[in-house]
């Protein structure tokens, strides 16, 4: 399987506009195994844009496709590749995140609990002892095929 770690994305920009996702996966094919690729589409329309994504197996593979696809001429339009950069999540505007410990702050203690905790001293109550499972496993041989 395939790791979760950004690779090979190759973003192709000035496409012909009718061209499909398997002609892009074709011309991208000679550089190494092509993963998937991908026509952008205008969400309210469907009409195909004139960019795409082609995913490529390997990081040393979208290179090589960068260096020798970026300018070629497909159908009169000189295309235009990258490596596709990872878009950043930009940081929300909110609370400030607690350094110290991800458990909420109590409020300041009153003299009457000091006074509490005086009488108590070093009281501490002991664990309860795990209660073992109720349920019981039924173990029983697997029937034999007749050989």
């Amino acid at each position: 399987m395939r790791s979760q770690r950004f690779r090979g994305n190759v973003f192709v920009a000035n496409l012909p506009p009718e061209l499909s996702d398997d002609q892009l996966a074709e011309a991208f094919d000679a550089f190494g195994i092509v993963l998937s690729a991908s026509i952008a589409r205008d969400p309210s329309t469907g009409k195909r844009l004139r960019y795409g994504f082609v995913d490529i197996a390997t990081e040393r593979a979208a290179k090589r496709a960068v260096e020798s696809m970026n300018g070629m001429a497909v159908d009169g339009y000189n295309l235009d590749v990258r490596i596709s950069e990872r878009p950043t999540a930009p940081k929300k505007p909110g609370r400030p995140v607690a350094k110290s410990s991800p458990l909420r702050r109590m409020p300041p203690r009153t003299s009457v609990e000091h006074e509490i905790d005086d009488l108590a001293g070093n009281f501490r109550p002991h664990p309860q002892p795990r209660k073992q499972p109720t349920f019981q496993v039924e173990r029983r041989s697997l029937p034999r095929r007749p050989g």
